[in-house]
């Protein structure tokens, strides 16, 4: 089976921070979590710092949340997912996350993967 990453870049709403890190917290983090298949790897917020290579573009997002899942046919895969909401009456996709920046893409890995944090480097593979 193929594994795959979904990257959710996403902004609050402006002067909604709060509300849209309450929102994910307690409803899609929960609700994403409780899919079969779904692994929600983490979130992240954006550090700012002075870009690293002259050429390199603006960061436009505050957050990124990452996802793992494995699947012969991802576009099968999140029509399951999607579906599944269907089900989830308490999930609601939150009307503080700025709907006019909103990026998901999806990657499948091209040889191994691993997720194990850093300092257990001596069991990574090299």
């Amino acid at each position: 089976m193929a594994k795959h990453l979904i990257m959710a870049l996403t902004n609050p709403v402006e002067g909604r921070d709060a509300e849209y890190n309450d929102w994910y917290d307690n409803v899609a983090y929960p609700t994403y979590k409780s899919m079969p298949g779904l692994v929600p790897l983490g979130r992240f917020k954006a550090v700012d710092m002075p870009h690293m290579f002259p050429f390199e573009m603006d960061n436009e997002f505050q957050y990124l949340s990452l996802y793992y899942f494995e699947a012969d046919d991802p576009v099968a895969f999140m029509d399951k997912i999607k579906a599944t909401f269907a089900h989830r009456p308490e999930y609601v996709f939150s009307s503080d996350i700025d709907q006019t920046k909103f990026f998901e893409p999806m990657f499948v890995a091209l040889g191994d993967v691993n997720f194990e944090p850093i300092d257990r480097y001596e069991s990574l593979k090299r």
